[in-house]
């Protein structure tokens, strides 16, 4: 009788285990194993019935703990994404990614209509944008220091906090001035969350998996953007409750980004700041990271700056950026063509889904890439993202008509889509991931946000650059929008303002300042893609060498890759040598050749002897081209 209860309960723990399992992210937390036994014997008792009871009644309770089962089975999965800290803190990060593209994208979406109101020329809504963008790189910093010293969900919920009051204050501006102040503002409150919310990535997931997630973040930051465009341009020439409609989008945006701050706050949990136990993510010796005094965090600052492949990436992303921030003015050159308000916002979605799509499949190509070819398969799926977007731009702005109809919206809405899919590759494919290989865990809220801060600083040129170009260059004259031009978008106007804004006269000036503006925007983003693709070839040799030297600083790994070392013979490989794979962590893409004399180097650096010295040098073998990409 004894048996039999015991084998009831241990079917039920492995039952309920099992469907657990299914819906954790990466690991189980051991809170949840060490409870079930518990569970199954009040399930038991609940039930009404012993499992050691004879004839009919032993089938009956059988028949209800099998409902119970069923039915707990299913609480166990609703209950794993309310309690599991880390299922709970990634969905609040995307939330926060959401709402933070939302934000940017808003601007850009009613430029047609923030220029009525504020009677602003191209390139004054080009310094808008601007003056964000060049604090929020500056900024950046601040918010890599406060994630490496405070509990980073607190910087991201204080992140949410300050863009939502600044967004809030930016829709009762009336003077491109006062923009000025509120959106250069909005800046510091998106730079406290982008580094924390991408470091928080990097440390919930293994490198196997790194750029799905990191490209699952970049789906969910354009759906924010998708969001953003549809919603906001579409109700510009509204008047909800009595406002100008693009004023109530601000509004209505500033106060979601404030109860996703809230939620953040309440719910999220840092595993690396001390209160948060619970959480399991294996960061080693980087718990006791944030004890170091500032002037070491200077230190290691200056070391990060000096890694070749940051160099590298940070240079290409003052060029790759600049496209990103020029084409902030599409919606504003479909809108000139002659297409609707929903048209145009129904483009940039089309746009923005494609980028949506293509950055989860980067992620994903990415981290294939990376398994088949450990030390050059990110950068060439990079490179061939960026490349694609030369010959797109091309088509798109000089290979599709010049007008409004239908099926030129139908046209560009396909060209968009794909060129969506495409050039979303470099971030979740490469430059996320390999940030995270190439410094110790808990430098990395500091590499992400000074890659916020250099390329940004200078890619924010971008957007006014389109706006110049277009003026000085392109022959682009006047005001973005006019009055009239507003008029025959907003419900109920007078039968003359349409007729007016739809003349012939009127069409044609809006042709040419489409024309002008085109040609900037292709300027702007052919040239560097283009360069961008070139700066990505560097990193075919520095990646690999940065790769090695981070596995044999970061003390975890070194002393997991030595056990691992030690406890397994030498495999044969392709070219007839021996070498030895390394695991830095569970579930992590080992290296090997060149990789064992890294460990051996990290082995001698922390005094180690006697083990250490018994592995022979002779089984690294030779390093090669051809062996790196085994």
């Amino acid at each position: 009788m004894q048996h039999s209860s015991g084998s009831l309960e241990g079917d039920e723990l492995r039952n309920e285990e099992a469907s657990s399992l299914l819906f954790l992210p990466d690991e189980e937390s051991p809170s949840t194993r060490s409870r079930s036994p518990q569970r199954s014997r009040s399930r038991l008792s609940q039930a009404g019935a012993s499992p050691s009871q004879p004839g009919s009644g032993n089938h009956k309770a059988e028949g209800r703990q099998g409902t119970i089962w069923q039915v707990s089975s299913l609480q166990a999965r609703c209950r794993h994404w309310l309690t599991d800290a880390k299922a709970r803190t990634t969905v609040l990060v995307n939330l926060s990614a959401i709402m933070e593209r939302t934000d940017e994208q808003l601007l850009p979406a009613v430029y047609l209509f923030v220029a009525v109101a504020f009677s602003a020329t191209p390139k004054q809504l080009g310094y808008l944008t601007l003056c964000r963008a060049v604090v929020q790189a500056f900024a950046s910093p601040l918010g890599g220091f406060m994630g490496h010293y405070y509990n980073r969900i607190w910087v991201i919920a204080a992140g949410c906090t300050l863009w939502g009051i600044m967004t809030l204050g930016f829709s009762f501006c009336t003077s491109v001035q006062q923009g000025y102040l509120f959106w250069a503002m909005n800046g510091i409150g998106l730079s406290l969350v982008i580094p924390s919310g991408q470091s928080l990535t990097a440390d919930y997931f293994s490198e196997a998996s790194r750029g799905t997630a990191f490209g699952a973040l970049y789906l969910t930051g354009a759906l924010g953007a998708m969001l953003g465009a549809l919603y906001a341009t579409n109700l510009g020439c509204h008047h909800p409750l009595g406002m100008e409609g693009w004023r109530f989008a601000f509004v209505s945006v500033a106060f979601v980004s404030l109860g996703i701050g809230a939620l953040t706050f309440c719910f999220g949990h840092d595993p690396r700041f001390v209160s948060d136990k619970q959480v399991r993510v294996e960061v080693g010796a980087d718990k006791a990271a944030g004890e170091g005094s500032f002037w070491q965090l200077l230190k290691e600052t200056r070391t990060i700056c000096t890694v070749p492949t940051f160099v590298i990436i940070i240079t290409q992303g003052i060029m790759g950026s600049m496209p990103w921030n020029a084409l902030v003015f599409f919606t504003l050159y479909l809108q000139l063509l002659g297409m609707s308000d929903a048209a145009a916002s129904g483009l940039m979605a089309v746009f923005l889904g494609g980028t949506a799509v293509g950055g989860l499949l980067g992620g994903w190509v990415g981290d294939k890439a990376a398994d088949k070819y450990p030390q050059h398969g990110r950068i060439l799926a990079c490179q061939y993202s960026v490349g694609s977007g030369v010959p797109f731009a091309l088509l798109l702005l000089k290979g599709l008509p010049f007008n409004g109809a239908s099926a030129t919206v139908a046209a560009y809405a396909l060209v968009l889509f794909l060129m969506g899919l495409s050039i979303s590759w470099a971030a979740p494919a490469c430059n996320n991931p390999i940030f995270a290989e190439i410094v110790p865990p808990h430098m990395r809220n500091m590499i992400y946000a000074f890659d916020r801060s250099f390329e940004g600083a200078i890619a924010a040129c971008g957007a006014p650059l389109v706006g110049i170009l277009a003026e000085r260059m392109f022959g682009f004259t006047g005001a973005a929008a006019t009055t009239t031009h507003c008029g025959d978008r907003l419900v109920g106007a007078p039968d003359a303002i349409v007729a007016a804004a739809a003349s012939a006269e009127e069409l044609s000036r809006d042709l040419v300042k489409a024309h002008a503006l085109g040609n900037a925007l292709l300027v702007s983003l052919v040239v560097p893609w283009a360069l961008c693709f070139l700066f990505y070839s560097g990193l075919h040799f520095t990646y690999p060498l940065d790769r090695r030297r981070a596995l044999a600083e970061d003390p975890a790994n070194s002393k997991s890759s030595t056990v691992e070392m030690m406890s397994q013979p030498a495999h044969e490989s392709s070219d007839g040598g021996q070498h030895v794979r390394l695991n830095r962590r569970e579930g992590d893409k080992g290296i090997s050749g060149g990789g064992l004399s890294s460990v051996q180097g990290a082995l001698a650096h922390r005094g180690s002897s006697g083990k250490g010295d018994d592995i022979e040098n002779s089984q690294s073998g030779h390093t090669s081209w051809h062996d790196s990409f085994e």
